[in-house]
Protein backbone atom coordinates (compact mmCIF):
# COMPACT_ATOMS: atom_id res chain seq x y z
CA UNK A 1 0.00 0.00 0.00
CA UNK A 2 1.29 3.39 -0.80
CA UNK A 3 2.84 5.28 1.89
CA UNK A 4 0.61 8.39 1.81
CA UNK A 5 -2.88 5.96 2.27
CA UNK A 6 -1.17 4.63 4.89
CA UNK A 7 -1.00 8.39 6.30
CA UNK A 8 -4.54 9.14 5.36
CA UNK A 9 -5.91 5.99 7.69
CA UNK A 10 -3.23 7.36 10.46
CA UNK A 11 -4.52 11.45 9.80
CA UNK A 12 -8.15 10.18 9.45
CA UNK A 13 -7.86 8.30 12.71
CA UNK A 14 -6.63 10.63 15.27
CA UNK A 15 -9.79 13.16 14.25
CA UNK A 16 -7.50 15.69 11.80
CA UNK A 17 -9.84 16.19 8.58
CA UNK A 18 -9.25 19.78 8.89
CA UNK A 19 -5.88 19.52 9.43
CA UNK A 20 -3.67 20.57 6.37
CA UNK A 21 -1.56 17.55 6.47
CA UNK A 22 -4.73 15.47 5.87
CA UNK A 23 -6.70 17.63 2.59
CA UNK A 24 -2.86 16.88 0.98
CA UNK A 25 -2.68 13.33 1.89
CA UNK A 26 -7.14 13.20 0.47
CA UNK A 27 -5.43 14.74 -2.69
CA UNK A 28 -2.40 12.57 -3.18
CA UNK A 29 -5.15 9.88 -2.93
CA UNK A 30 -7.11 10.87 -5.45
CA UNK A 31 -4.75 11.77 -7.42
CA UNK A 32 -3.32 8.27 -7.14
CA UNK A 33 -6.54 6.48 -7.53
CA UNK A 34 -6.63 8.38 -11.18
CA UNK A 35 -3.14 7.35 -12.35
CA UNK A 36 -3.72 3.81 -12.04
CA UNK A 37 -7.36 3.74 -12.91
CA UNK A 38 -7.16 1.59 -16.01
CA UNK A 39 -9.75 3.27 -18.94
CA UNK A 40 -11.82 1.86 -21.61
CA UNK A 41 -11.88 3.75 -24.41
CA UNK A 42 -14.43 2.91 -27.15
CA UNK A 43 -14.86 3.74 -30.50
CA UNK A 44 -17.95 3.81 -32.06
CA UNK A 45 -18.87 4.02 -36.02
CA UNK A 46 -22.59 3.57 -35.91
CA UNK A 47 -24.63 6.50 -34.59
CA UNK A 48 -26.56 3.86 -32.65
CA UNK A 49 -25.98 1.70 -29.64
CA UNK A 50 -27.38 -1.63 -28.60
CA UNK A 51 -28.13 -4.07 -25.58
CA UNK A 52 -25.01 -6.16 -26.70
CA UNK A 53 -22.92 -3.01 -26.95
CA UNK A 54 -23.96 -2.04 -23.37
CA UNK A 55 -23.34 -5.50 -22.11
CA UNK A 56 -20.14 -6.29 -22.99
CA UNK A 57 -18.69 -3.39 -21.82
CA UNK A 58 -20.23 -3.37 -18.51
CA UNK A 59 -18.58 -7.03 -18.38
CA UNK A 60 -15.05 -5.45 -19.57
CA UNK A 61 -15.65 -2.51 -17.45
CA UNK A 62 -16.38 -5.24 -14.02
CA UNK A 63 -12.99 -7.14 -15.54
CA UNK A 64 -10.89 -4.15 -15.66
CA UNK A 65 -12.16 -2.00 -12.94
CA UNK A 66 -11.97 0.19 -15.40
CA UNK A 67 -13.68 4.10 -15.95
CA UNK A 68 -15.16 4.45 -19.51
CA UNK A 69 -14.42 6.62 -22.27
CA UNK A 70 -17.08 6.69 -25.53
CA UNK A 71 -15.98 7.98 -29.31
CA UNK A 72 -18.54 8.38 -31.75
CA UNK A 73 -16.84 8.92 -35.07
CA UNK A 74 -18.64 9.67 -37.93
CA UNK A 75 -16.75 11.70 -40.46
CA UNK A 76 -19.33 12.77 -43.16
CA UNK A 77 -17.10 13.45 -46.42
CA UNK A 78 -20.08 15.21 -47.67
CA UNK A 79 -19.89 18.18 -44.93
CA UNK A 80 -16.11 18.67 -46.13
CA UNK A 81 -17.38 20.15 -49.40
CA UNK A 82 -18.62 23.89 -49.83
CA UNK A 83 -21.84 24.26 -51.60
CA UNK A 84 -22.80 27.38 -53.33
CA UNK A 85 -26.05 26.23 -54.57
CA UNK A 86 -29.12 27.25 -52.06
CA UNK A 87 -30.56 23.59 -52.48
CA UNK A 88 -27.17 21.64 -51.99
CA UNK A 89 -26.37 24.21 -48.91
CA UNK A 90 -29.72 23.42 -47.66
CA UNK A 91 -29.47 19.33 -48.47
CA UNK A 92 -25.97 20.11 -46.62
CA UNK A 93 -27.76 21.71 -43.26
CA UNK A 94 -30.59 18.73 -43.11
CA UNK A 95 -27.98 16.03 -42.89
CA UNK A 96 -25.80 17.79 -40.48
CA UNK A 97 -29.21 18.80 -38.37
CA UNK A 98 -30.18 14.96 -38.44
CA UNK A 99 -26.54 13.89 -37.69
CA UNK A 100 -26.47 16.33 -34.76
CA UNK A 101 -29.91 14.55 -33.39
CA UNK A 102 -28.40 10.95 -33.82
CA UNK A 103 -25.90 12.19 -31.80
CA UNK A 104 -27.61 13.97 -29.07
CA UNK A 105 -29.72 10.41 -28.52
CA UNK A 106 -26.78 8.27 -28.39
CA UNK A 107 -25.18 10.54 -25.83
CA UNK A 108 -28.37 10.37 -23.93
CA UNK A 109 -28.44 6.93 -23.97
CA UNK A 110 -25.27 6.18 -23.08
CA UNK A 111 -25.56 8.59 -20.09
CA UNK A 112 -28.70 6.59 -19.42
CA UNK A 113 -26.39 3.60 -18.48
CA UNK A 114 -22.95 4.48 -18.27
CA UNK A 115 -23.44 8.59 -16.05
CA UNK A 116 -19.95 8.97 -14.92
CA UNK A 117 -18.32 8.21 -18.55
CA UNK A 118 -17.27 10.42 -20.91
CA UNK A 119 -18.83 11.16 -24.50
CA UNK A 120 -16.34 12.65 -27.38
CA UNK A 121 -17.77 13.04 -30.75
CA UNK A 122 -14.54 12.37 -33.91
CA UNK A 123 -15.37 14.28 -36.60
CA UNK A 124 -11.91 14.09 -38.26
CA UNK A 125 -11.51 11.30 -41.07
CA UNK A 126 -9.13 9.37 -38.47
CA UNK A 127 -10.04 9.21 -34.79
CA UNK A 128 -6.67 7.63 -33.35
CA UNK A 129 -5.11 11.21 -32.76
CA UNK A 130 -7.93 11.71 -30.55
CA UNK A 131 -7.86 8.66 -28.69
CA UNK A 132 -4.01 8.47 -28.76
CA UNK A 133 -4.00 11.75 -26.88
CA UNK A 134 -6.71 10.95 -23.94
CA UNK A 135 -5.31 7.04 -23.41
CA UNK A 136 -2.46 5.93 -21.45
CA UNK A 137 -0.32 2.91 -22.96
CA UNK A 138 -1.74 0.73 -20.96
CA UNK A 139 -5.76 1.72 -21.57
CA UNK A 140 -7.36 -1.04 -23.64
CA UNK A 141 -8.93 0.22 -26.80
CA UNK A 142 -12.31 -1.14 -27.69
CA UNK A 143 -13.52 -1.07 -31.13
CA UNK A 144 -16.92 -2.05 -31.98
CA UNK A 145 -17.28 -3.02 -35.90
CA UNK A 146 -20.16 -0.95 -37.58
CA UNK A 147 -22.44 -2.61 -39.42
CA UNK A 148 -20.91 -2.65 -42.87
CA UNK A 149 -17.60 -3.87 -41.35
CA UNK A 150 -14.23 -2.13 -40.14
CA UNK A 151 -13.90 1.38 -41.32
CA UNK A 152 -10.81 2.64 -42.97
CA UNK A 153 -10.11 4.57 -40.00
CA UNK A 154 -10.01 1.48 -37.48
CA UNK A 155 -7.81 -0.13 -39.90
CA UNK A 156 -5.57 2.58 -39.89
CA UNK A 157 -5.58 2.19 -35.53
CA UNK A 158 -5.41 -1.49 -35.65
CA UNK A 159 -1.99 -1.47 -38.32
CA UNK A 160 0.02 1.03 -35.50
CA UNK A 161 -1.74 0.10 -32.35
CA UNK A 162 0.63 0.15 -29.30
CA UNK A 163 -2.20 -1.01 -27.11
CA UNK A 164 -4.74 -3.66 -26.18
CA UNK A 165 -6.88 -3.75 -28.54
CA UNK A 166 -10.86 -5.51 -28.54
CA UNK A 167 -12.47 -5.73 -31.65
CA UNK A 168 -16.09 -6.80 -31.06
CA UNK A 169 -19.03 -7.12 -33.29
CA UNK A 170 -22.58 -5.63 -32.29
CA UNK A 171 -24.08 -9.50 -31.40
CA UNK A 172 -24.14 -10.44 -27.86
CA UNK A 173 -22.23 -13.00 -26.00
CA UNK A 174 -23.18 -16.14 -25.48
CA UNK A 175 -20.95 -17.00 -22.96
CA UNK A 176 -20.20 -13.76 -21.03
CA UNK A 177 -17.54 -13.58 -22.26
CA UNK A 178 -15.33 -16.81 -22.41
CA UNK A 179 -12.07 -16.15 -24.04
CA UNK A 180 -9.23 -18.82 -24.97
CA UNK A 181 -6.39 -17.41 -25.72
CA UNK A 182 -4.19 -18.61 -29.04
CA UNK A 183 -0.51 -19.29 -29.09
CA UNK A 184 2.11 -20.15 -31.04
CA UNK A 185 5.62 -20.45 -30.26
CA UNK A 186 6.93 -21.05 -33.83
CA UNK A 187 7.56 -16.88 -34.74
CA UNK A 188 11.35 -16.87 -36.03
CA UNK A 189 10.36 -12.77 -35.41
CA UNK A 190 9.72 -13.87 -31.58
CA UNK A 191 11.76 -16.30 -30.34
CA UNK A 192 11.72 -15.09 -27.14
CA UNK A 193 8.26 -15.73 -26.89
CA UNK A 194 6.99 -12.21 -25.39
CA UNK A 195 3.86 -12.40 -27.60
CA UNK A 196 2.66 -15.83 -26.14
CA UNK A 197 3.96 -14.95 -22.35
CA UNK A 198 1.70 -11.56 -22.99
CA UNK A 199 -1.55 -13.66 -23.79
CA UNK A 200 -0.69 -16.58 -21.13
CA UNK A 201 -0.43 -13.28 -18.50
CA UNK A 202 -4.17 -11.39 -19.98
CA UNK A 203 -5.27 -15.14 -19.22
CA UNK A 204 -4.99 -15.24 -16.24
CA UNK A 205 -6.12 -11.77 -15.02
CA UNK A 206 -9.33 -12.58 -17.17
CA UNK A 207 -10.09 -15.48 -15.53
CA UNK A 208 -10.07 -15.77 -11.51
CA UNK A 209 -8.38 -18.59 -9.77
CA UNK A 210 -11.84 -20.48 -9.23
CA UNK A 211 -12.33 -19.93 -12.68
CA UNK A 212 -9.23 -21.69 -14.16
CA UNK A 213 -10.49 -24.86 -14.15
CA UNK A 214 -11.01 -25.71 -17.96
CA UNK A 215 -8.18 -24.85 -20.26
CA UNK A 216 -7.69 -21.22 -21.95
CA UNK A 217 -4.53 -21.57 -24.26
CA UNK A 218 -5.09 -23.02 -27.70
CA UNK A 219 -2.14 -24.24 -29.92
CA UNK A 220 -3.29 -25.08 -33.51
CA UNK A 221 -1.42 -28.08 -34.56
CA UNK A 222 -0.97 -27.20 -38.54
CA UNK A 223 -0.01 -30.27 -41.00
CA UNK A 224 1.07 -28.81 -44.62
CA UNK A 225 -0.61 -31.54 -47.18
CA UNK A 226 2.93 -32.55 -48.26
CA UNK A 227 4.10 -33.51 -44.81
CA UNK A 228 1.75 -36.04 -43.85
CA UNK A 229 4.02 -38.58 -43.84
CA UNK A 230 5.68 -36.91 -41.06
CA UNK A 231 2.49 -36.24 -39.04
CA UNK A 232 3.08 -37.81 -35.64
CA UNK A 233 6.61 -36.41 -35.49
CA UNK A 234 5.42 -32.39 -36.28
CA UNK A 235 2.57 -33.43 -33.48
CA UNK A 236 5.05 -34.65 -30.78
CA UNK A 237 7.46 -31.16 -31.90
CA UNK A 238 4.14 -29.26 -31.45
CA UNK A 239 3.76 -30.51 -27.98
CA UNK A 240 6.97 -30.50 -26.50
CA UNK A 241 7.66 -26.65 -27.57
CA UNK A 242 4.47 -25.90 -25.94
CA UNK A 243 4.87 -28.04 -22.84
CA UNK A 244 8.33 -26.06 -22.61
CA UNK A 245 6.94 -22.25 -23.08
CA UNK A 246 4.04 -23.59 -20.15
CA UNK A 247 7.13 -24.60 -18.21
CA UNK A 248 8.77 -21.43 -19.01
CA UNK A 249 5.69 -19.22 -18.18
CA UNK A 250 4.73 -21.90 -15.21
CA UNK A 251 1.37 -22.48 -16.62
CA UNK A 252 -0.68 -25.59 -15.50
CA UNK A 253 -0.63 -28.40 -18.60
CA UNK A 254 -4.39 -28.73 -17.63
CA UNK A 255 -4.66 -24.95 -18.70
CA UNK A 256 -3.45 -26.46 -22.48
CA UNK A 257 -5.27 -27.39 -25.12
CA UNK A 258 -4.45 -28.17 -29.08
CA UNK A 259 -6.61 -28.43 -32.03
CA UNK A 260 -5.60 -29.07 -35.83
CA UNK A 261 -6.23 -27.65 -38.94
CA UNK A 262 -5.34 -24.51 -40.78
CA UNK A 263 -5.22 -22.05 -37.79
CA UNK A 264 -8.07 -19.10 -38.67
CA UNK A 265 -10.44 -21.77 -39.54
CA UNK A 266 -9.30 -24.05 -36.95
CA UNK A 267 -10.07 -21.23 -34.11
CA UNK A 268 -13.02 -20.30 -35.39
CA UNK A 269 -14.48 -23.60 -35.07
CA UNK A 270 -13.06 -24.59 -31.68
CA UNK A 271 -14.38 -20.81 -30.75
CA UNK A 272 -17.87 -22.41 -32.36
CA UNK A 273 -17.73 -25.61 -30.99
CA UNK A 274 -16.94 -24.69 -27.38
CA UNK A 275 -19.06 -21.15 -27.01
CA UNK A 276 -15.78 -18.63 -27.17
CA UNK A 277 -16.85 -15.11 -27.16
CA UNK A 278 -13.48 -13.72 -27.41
CA UNK A 279 -10.33 -15.21 -29.20
CA UNK A 280 -7.10 -13.47 -27.45
CA UNK A 281 -3.66 -13.27 -30.17
CA UNK A 282 -0.67 -11.76 -29.39
CA UNK A 283 -0.20 -9.19 -32.21
CA UNK A 284 3.92 -8.58 -33.24
CA UNK A 285 4.60 -4.63 -34.93
CA UNK A 286 4.22 -5.31 -38.59
CA UNK A 287 2.09 -3.43 -40.27
CA UNK A 288 -1.81 -4.61 -41.65
CA UNK A 289 -0.28 -4.79 -44.77
CA UNK A 290 2.67 -6.78 -44.17
CA UNK A 291 -0.08 -9.13 -42.32
CA UNK A 292 -2.03 -9.30 -45.10
CA UNK A 293 1.49 -10.37 -47.71
CA UNK A 294 2.86 -12.47 -45.23
CA UNK A 295 -0.93 -14.39 -44.74
CA UNK A 296 -1.27 -13.69 -40.83
CA UNK A 297 -3.87 -15.16 -38.97
CA UNK A 298 -4.84 -12.00 -37.17
CA UNK A 299 -5.73 -10.56 -40.59
CA UNK A 300 -7.33 -13.54 -41.46
CA UNK A 301 -9.79 -12.94 -38.14
CA UNK A 302 -10.19 -9.84 -38.95
CA UNK A 303 -12.10 -10.47 -41.85
CA UNK A 304 -14.50 -12.19 -39.92
CA UNK A 305 -16.85 -9.80 -39.44
CA UNK A 306 -18.45 -12.10 -36.06
CA UNK A 307 -15.69 -12.53 -34.29
CA UNK A 308 -14.72 -11.04 -31.30
CA UNK A 309 -10.59 -10.66 -30.63
CA UNK A 310 -8.61 -9.00 -28.29
CA UNK A 311 -5.25 -8.01 -29.75
CA UNK A 312 -2.30 -7.70 -27.22
CA UNK A 313 0.55 -5.59 -28.67
CA UNK A 314 4.20 -6.91 -28.60
CA UNK A 315 6.81 -4.37 -29.48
Amino acid sequence: MPFYIDGLCYLKSIGYRQNRAYKLVVTAVNHFKERIMTTLHIVLSDLAVTHAIFSKITLLQNKFSANVVWYLHHHQRFFDRRYFSNELAAISGDLQANHQNKVDQINLKIKQYFPKSKVHICKEKYWSKQVDNSANTLDPIVIFRSKSGLTSADNQYISNNQNTVFILSQKKWLSDGKAIGAIDPFHEDDRDNKSDGKVYNFMRQWYTPAEQTEPFLLHVIHIPPLAIEYEKKIEALHKEQIYRFAKQVKCAKNLLTFTRGNPEHALLTYADDNKIDLIVLGCREHSLFDKWLNGSTISALISHENSDLVLINTP
